[in-house]
């Protein structure tokens, strides 16, 4: 077992922190555009949708 010296106990923590703060944020930035994503594809069909009753029932 490797013996820290306190300044590297800090630093090591830091960094634990860090990552798990950037994996936070990496992560919901995906659940962003997937979330986006989906939210567009339902505005898309929907006016889809209504273009497509506009053109017919007329």
């Amino acid at each position: 077992m490797k013996i820290l010296d306190r300044k590297n106990v800090i630093n090591h923590r830091h960094d634990e922190r860090l990552i798990i703060v950037e994996t936070a944020i990496y992560r919901v930035s995906c659940l962003n555009r997937t979330v986006l994503q989906l939210h567009l594809q339902r505005v898309v069909s929907q006016s889809e949708l209504i273009e497509f009753s506009n053109t017919h029932y007329q």
